[in-house]
């Protein structure tokens, strides 16, 4: 897009930039009372065909209404106005020196802490999952059974069943018939020692004990390898 260069503030202009400039003359000659078309010819000082242009196309976009002859600014576009005087007190300050080398050093530093954070973000490596180990895998299982036989007066029991944990594990363990015990009179612990169940249960209260033969407790093991 062919550009020019303005002789009295030096700045770049394009087409669009043309425009905008003449839409911002036209907007505020037309701020404080409206104006008719003669009028608005002095005081932009466009050109006949160009101010004709401009015009139509601001009312097109109900920036200007055509009243009675003469065009007034439109009360909804204040908002546009405001942001027209915001931004040339901005291009004022940024033809101030000091002003525009204090903003070059921000966007210098901002620029500087940025690409480091970019650089320090592309160069780290990736967080690696966390490996969880599953222990060894179960192959299958089996039941096995504690039972008592001919016993006189049995109150309360306990038994200590040791096992190789490297390649069996205690899956389960229930209270058989001939006590009758549940929680928290049949207990059992594999935490005591390694490859280790203990085992135990009685009754309460002021009950006698149990004569004959029957199941303590029912286990299940699972295990690790074929020849356990």
């Amino acid at each position: 897009m062919p550009q020019i260069m303005c002789p009295n503030c030096g700045k770049t202009i394009n087409l669009e930039n043309r425009k905008k400039i003449d839409f911002n003359l036209i907007k505020r000659a037309t701020r404080k009372e409206p104006r008719t078309f003669t009028e608005l010819l002095h005081i932009t000082k466009l050109s006949r065909k160009t101010l004709s242009l401009r015009l139509k196309e601001l009312c097109e976009k109900v920036t200007l209404v055509k009243d009675a002859g003469k065009y007034r600014l439109n009360g909804g576009s204040e908002f546009e106005n405001t942001n027209g005087n915001l931004a040339k007190g901005f291009s004022k300050a940024f033809r101030d020196r000091r002003i525009k080398t204090g903003l070059m050093l921000v966007a210098l530093l901002i620029c500087y802490s940025t690409s480091g954070y970019v650089l320090a973000r592309f160069f780290a490596s990736p967080p690696q999952p966390t490996k969880i180990n599953p222990g060894p895998v179960i192959l299958g299982k089996f039941a096995m059974a504690l039972d008592v036989s001919n016993v006189n007066d049995l109150y309360a029991w306990q038994a200590v069943i040791t096992f190789n944990s490297s390649e069996l594990k205690v899956i389960e363990t229930t209270p058989g018939g001939f006590l009758d015990g549940e929680y928290p009179f049949f207990v059992n612990a594999t935490d005591v020692n390694d490859g280790v169940l203990l085992l135990g249960c009685t009754l309460y209260g002021d009950v006698p004990g149990i004569d004959g033969s029957g199941r303590l407790a029912e286990l299940v093991f699972g295990y690790f390898t074929q020849d356990y």
